[in-house]
C-alpha cells in the first residue's frame, strides 16, 4: 500500500503539466496562504546513546530495548505563505512524544554513566519538536504546475529518561537519568506542485543537510508525498506520506544526548487555504 501511495502521486506529479487544462478561477483555491494541521500515529525508530560509547552498550534502542510502542503520537503543522508569484515562505512545527512503564530489561547497558543491569524494571519517555522555516523558488511555474529549489533552517530539540528499579544481588537498586539537547539544523532540497483539476493538489518536497560543527556530526533528511482535495473554495482534506530522520553522531568523550530519531507514515489531515 505504501508503495502504491508513493508510485502513485509521483507519477500524478510528472504527468500533469503534460494533460492540465487552464483553471476556472471562480472554483479553484485560493493560494495566498495554506495551513495544513493534524494528529497522527506515525511509525518510529529511536536509537540514542547518553554517556556511552557509539556502538555496543552504548546504543540503546528504545523500541527493542525498553518495549517502547513504533506508533507515536504526533501533532503536525504546516502553514505557507506566497509572497510572490514564485516566492514562497514555509514554517513547519511537528511534536511527538511516548512514555513505556514497567518494561524488564533483556540486556545490560550504560546510560547517563549509569549502568542498567538485566531484569531491572524500567520505565522510559522520549521527545521530539522540531521547528523549520523554508524559502521555496520556483524555477518554472505555470497555471497548473510549478518547480523549484528549497532552502530552510530549523531547530530540533530532543529529550529521553530511563528510570529502572529491582535488585541486583543482594542490593537494592534505583536509578533515574534524563537528558535533553538542542540543535540548529539547515536543509537544501526541492519542490513540486501540480494542480490537475481544480479541487485537487499534489505535491512532493525532499530536502537534506548535512554538517560538523566540531567533532559532531548532524544530518536531516525530510520527505513527503501529498494529496489534497477541497471540499469548498478554501477548506479541504490531505493525505500524504511522510519520511523524517534526524542524527546527531557525536565524539566518544562526549557526554552530551546522541544518536538518531526516525518516523515515518502515512498521514491524514485538514488543510485550509486563504
Amino acid at each position: 500500500m505504501k508503495r502504491s501511495i508513493i508510485v502513485g502521486l509521483a507519477a500524478a506529479l510528472l504527468v500533469s503539466p503534460a494533460w492540465a487544462q487552464s483553471p476556472n478561477s471562480s472554483s479553484a483555491a485560493p493560494d495566498r496562504f495554506q495551513i495544513d494541521a493534524g494528529y497522527f500515529n506515525l511509525k518510529a525508530d529511536t536509537l540514542l546513546r547518553y554517556t556511552g560509547p557509539q556502538g555496543g552498550s552504548g546504543d540503546i534502542n528504545f523500541e527493542k530495548d525498553l518495549g517502547q510502542n513504533r506508533t507515536v503520537n504526533t501533532f503536525w503543522v504546516d502553514s505557507t505563505w506566497r509572497v510572490g508569484r514564485r516566492h514562497q515562505l514555509k514554517l513547519s512545527y511537528t511534536q511527538l512524544s511516548r512514555d513505556q512503564p514497567g518494561h524488564t530489561l533483556e540486556r545490560g547497558f550504560v546510560w547517563g554513566g549509569k549502568t542498567y543491569t538485566a531484569g531491572l524494571s524500567a520505565t522510559s519517555n522520549t521527545s521530539s519538536k522540531i521547528l523549520g522555516g523554508y524559502y521555496r523558488f520556483a524555477l518554472v511555474r505555470n497555471d497548473r504546475f510549478e518547480i523549484g529549489p528549497t532552502i530552510g533552517i530549523g531547530h530540533l530539540t530532543m529529550g529521553a529518561g530511563i528510570k529502572a528499579t529491582g535488585t541486583v544481588g543482594s542490593q537494592s537498586v534505583s536509578l533515574d537519568q534524563s537528558t535533553s539537547t538542542g540543535s540548529v539544523t539547515g536543509a537544501v532540497g526541492g519542490y513540486a506542485t501540480a494542480t490537475p483539476m481544480n479541487k485537487l493538489a499534489l505535491h512532493a518536497d525532499y530536502l537534506y543537510v548535512k554538517v560538523t560543527p566540531g567533532t559532531e556530526t548532524a544530518t536531516v533528511t525530510d520527505w513527503r508525498l501529498a494529496a489534497d482535495y477541497y471540499v469548498t473554495r478554501g477548506v479541504g482534506l490531505g493525505a500524504q506520506y511522510k519520511y523524517n530522520r534526524y542524527s546527531l553522531d557525536r565524539g566518544l568523550l562526549s557526554t552530551s544526548l546522541g544518536g538518531q530519531i526516525t518516523f515515518q507514515g502515512v498521514q491524514a489531515f485538514l488543510t485550509f487555504r486563504f
